[in-house]
């Protein structure tokens, strides 16, 4: 159960945010989480200004494994260790499990995984202050009558007069922790998916792996009628890869780039994305990459490397991602398997 952070008005006054991601490690996507948290950390690692002092914390649902941990400690994050959620969340609930660390700062800056830290982020504390911060969604996947049956099951008030509400993609998320925003959200995702478990629209898979965000938009609506300013968060600090490919925000101006489906589940793991970058167009390579060995000593520009008909983002992602592995993946890979029992 996730409840209000204790005394979060006694934290100490800061500009500083807690940064939080939440990687399982206990469900079948366990080789994926892994390689996302070692992405995570090392652009954590490697991204300037006044938010690489802020605290980082990692959330992981199960005990992860010992390359994420010994990055973590380079990179100065916190590690904490959680129970998967319980029915009927399920894997729906495992992010808000990330609202569970110890607060701090006054707020909380909650992201995805999958998501890389490129650029400073105090601006987009600022922007957000003391309210909620959210991006919106690509798609509204819900009917305006299911919307409707959406809010009645949470006792929320419909906010507008026709259409579909505001809907929020959960992977950018900053708030105070005082609002205890955490708890409202994990009750009315309670709720919903409750009230929707004789429903036929209850067994689309769709439904319930985006349940977590139908009731995130509840919540922050609640707020929002409760005079608490809500801030939609610009492409910038979430661009995702449409948004690159429609240019509405260019790659250098990004700060937060969530990459999520730009990789399938066969490159997403330590084996795949190094198969994915150095496989094809180097032979040599493709030989130290089997025992995950000698990554420093490739330098070709990524973006050069990959196949054309392998990508599906901007080049300067597989670049940028060329350098975390190379940097910072890579040694704490080889320091891994050489301790490992042989």
């Amino acid at each position: 159960m996730i409840t209000t952070a204790p005394n979060a008005g006694a934290a100490k006054p800061s500009r500083s945010v807690d940064v939080v991601t939440v990687a399982d490690f206990a469900g079948p996507a366990a080789k994926r989480f892994e390689l996302r948290a070692l992405l995570f950390l090392g652009a954590w690692m490697r991204h300037q200004g006044t938010s690489r002092s802020w605290p980082l914390h990692l959330a992981c649902i199960g005990n992860p494994p010992v390359s994420v941990r010994r990055l973590a400690a380079l990179a100065g994050a916190s590690v904490t260790v959680h129970e998967p959620a319980p029915p009927p969340h399920f894997a729906t609930g495992n992010k808000l499990r990330g609202l569970e660390v110890a607060p701090t700062t006054d707020r909380f800056l909650l992201l995805d995984t999958d998501v890389l830290i490129l650029g400073d982020l105090d601006p987009l504390a600022q922007m957000v202050g003391g309210g909620i911060g959210a991006g919106p969604a690509r798609f509204n996947l819900l009917s305006e009558p299911i919307w409707r049956r959406v809010f009645d099951s949470v006792g929320g008030r419909y906010p507008v007069a026709s259409g579909p509400p505001p809907y929020y993609n959960s992977g950018v998320l900053m708030a105070p922790w005082s609002l205890g925003l955490g708890g409202v959200w994990w009750e009315h995702v309670r709720r919903i998916l409750q009230a929707f478990s004789a429903d036929p629209l209850s067994g689309d898979w769709k439904w319930r792996r985006h349940a977590e965000q139908y009731g995130l938009a509840t919540a922050i609506e609640g707020f929002r009628q409760q005079d608490i300013s809500v801030t939609a968060i610009p492409p910038a600090f979430h661009a995702r890869p449409y948004l690159l490919l429609e240019r509405v925000v260019p790659w250098r101006d990004v700060a937060l780039f969530h990459y999520v489906k730009v990789l399938t589940p066969e490159e997403e793991t330590v084996e795949g994305i190094a198969r994915l970058l150095y496989g094809r167009r180097l032979p040599r390579a493709r030989r130290w990459l089997a025992g995950r060995l000698g990554l420093r000593a490739i330098r070709s520009p990524v973006f050069r490397l990959v196949a054309p008909d392998r990508l599906r983002a901007h080049p300067a992602f597989y670049e940028h991602v060329h350098q975390i592995f190379r940097d910072h993946i890579a040694p704490v890979i080889e320091v891994t398997t050489a301790r490992s029992p042989k």
